[in-house]
């Protein structure tokens, strides 16, 4: 089995630190003050965010593409220097799933907007980085379904097998899963709920994953 987890709400609650990360690298690359929360950031990559909150504050889309490159660097280096004051906590049941996992010899990756140095940061922060061998990143492509794909057949490439099944919180993981041909499991621990995942393919969806029924339903032998 291949399983797929976005990070921000489906592995872990928030980080302040990737929000606030953002704020000081658009002031210090475009000297514009502005946070994420100006735009609806949910599921979206991090290069896709920032090209978004500056557009709406009327920057050029060339001058937004000469600053990338520093402004994603400032990013990383930002959490890097601060993700040890983070506060990440787990979403409900998370631990005990992965290592469920673990147990039941799956392979396990993200797939995530994230820049991948910072996912992993993250995820090293919350205690769970060792479940993760392979992903998908933000800073592998803006598109989700492209980075869904690339995480995918690095799993392959390592020799990962079987079914896949995704975890996300957001219509856009549910979407980028069915393009994998996945198990969609919605987690309902952010801005979505439980209709709005189903309405964008999800096929099972959960609070958290504290229910036996999650590994009854990604270990049966059909879907």
């Amino acid at each position: 089995m291949i399983a797929l987890f976005d990070i921000d709400k489906t592995l872990i609650h928030r980080s302040e630190v990737h929000e606030e990360a953002f704020s000081y690298a658009f002031r210090e690359v475009y000297g514009v003050e502005a946070t994420v929360d100006l735009i609806d950031y949910h599921g979206k990559t991090d290069p896709a965010i920032a090209r978004e909150v500056l557009s709406l504050l009327g920057l050029e889309s060339g001058d937004i593409d000469d600053g990338m490159d520093d402004f994603l660097h400032e990013l990383v280096v930002y959490v890097g220097k601060n993700i040890r004051y983070d506060d990440i906590r787990l979403i409900d049941g998370v631990m005990g799933f992965l290592e469920a996992l673990r147990s039941s010899s799956a392979c396990m990756g993200v797939v995530t907007g994230n820049l991948e140095d910072i996912a992993f940061m993250k995820l090293e922060r919350a205690g769970i980085a060792g479940y993760f061998s392979f992903g998908g990143f933000g800073s592998d492509s803006s598109i989700r379904e492209e980075l869904t794909e690339i995480a995918v057949k690095r799993g392959l490439e390592m020799g990962a097998s079987g079914r896949i099944v995704l975890f996300g919180d957001t219509p856009y993981d549910m979407m980028a899963g069915a393009h994998v041909g996945a198990l969609k499991i919605g987690i309902a621990a952010g801005r979505y709920g439980e209709a709005e995942l189903r309405r964008a393919g999800a096929d099972h969806v959960f609070r958290d994953y504290r229910s036996p029924e999650i590994m009854d339903i990604i270990t049966c032998e059909q879907f």
